[in-house]
């Protein structure tokens, strides 16, 4: 995803998005004989930044999170 797609998404959510949390969602697949189950991991973003070498926008999470 390029920065111009999240800024252009982000600029159509209403209003009253504006107070929600922004966590990071890693979303995964257990297979266990016959039966999946998924699963949903967030992480709170804590910071953000700009890495210009290799032109990314970091969103970065806690990697130990206190929970």
């Amino acid at each position: 995803m390029k920065l111009q797609d999240l800024k252009e998404w982000v600029n159509q959510l209403p209003e009253e998005f504006l107070e929600f949390e922004v966590v990071n969602a890693e979303e995964g697949q257990l297979t266990e004989s016959e039966e999946d189950y998924w699963y949903r991991l967030d992480r709170p973003i804590v910071s953000c930044d700009v890495d210009e070498e290799s032109k990314e926008v970091l969103l970065l999470s806690d990697p130990n999170p206190k929970n």
